[in-house]
């Protein structure tokens, strides 16, 4: 629900639209979790000349986390240059194994 009411502003802001606190307070903090880690990926990612704007949908077809991983470890890693949803998961799932590889939890 927190990525619907993120991706709508205009809906937060109306009058008729009260989260209670508890719930407020969850969006408050995931969105600035949110904005922190956006920013240490784009510390990394500007080393080899990439951004990210939106950490769910930046990182959804798997290139820019590969890109981070290759950054961070050194190492060079495979990737499916296609756009089709399986080139995404198949990404997605080589970032997936490889963190597995080094047990990175």
């Amino acid at each position: 629900m927190l990525i619907l009411l993120e991706s709508r502003p205009d809906i937060l802001h109306t009058k008729s639209f009260n989260l209670t606190w508890p719930k407020q307070i969850f969006y408050e903090r995931d969105k600035v979790q949110k904005k922190t880690f956006t920013k240490w990926i784009n510390q990394h990612l500007m080393k080899v000349r990439k951004h990210v704007n939106d950490l769910y949908e930046d990182l959804r077809d798997g290139h820019n986390l590969i890109s981070l991983l290759e950054v961070l470890s050194g190492d060079t890693l495979p990737r499916e240059k296609g756009r089709m949803r399986f080139h995404r998961l198949q990404n997605v799932q080589i970032a997936l194994d490889y963190l597995k590889k080094r047990q990175v939890r």
